[in-house]
């Protein structure tokens, strides 16, 4: 069980948005769904070395309280959104109701270089 006060980093998440430009062409933009706070995890290097992929020194696992909003988010939008943390984009990876428990989400991010 997570403590509550270790969710103490805000992220930002966002969803993206398919709109059309004058011409009929589909442009992606990235709209603001909800500020969240969070507890945040490096993957550490046995679990990058034990996993076999050494991209996993540029991903972070953040924690969040389950709300029905996030996961409506996660429902309708899988891993399609990003994750701002400290000015950096993570693209979601997976995001899971940690137990099926209604309590944590975990959300892995890798972020965007």
């Amino acid at each position: 069980m997570l403590n509550p006060g270790e969710l103490n980093k805000k992220v930002i998440l966002q969803q993206r948005q398919i709109t059309q430009d004058e011409i009929g062409q589909d442009i992606e933009t990235l709209v603001e769904y909800g500020t969240f706070w969070a507890a945040v995890k490096t993957t550490r290097s046995s679990e990058a070395v034990m996993s076999g992929n050494l991209n996993s020194l540029n991903e972070k696992r953040f924690i969040l309280r389950y709300s029905k909003r996030l996961q409506t988010l996660i429902d309708s939008d899988k891993t399609h959104f990003t994750l701002v943390y400290k000015g950096a984009k993570y693209n979601v990876k997976s995001a899971i109701n940690d137990d099926e428990n209604n309590v944590t989400v975990t959300i892995v991010g890798e972020v965007v270089e």
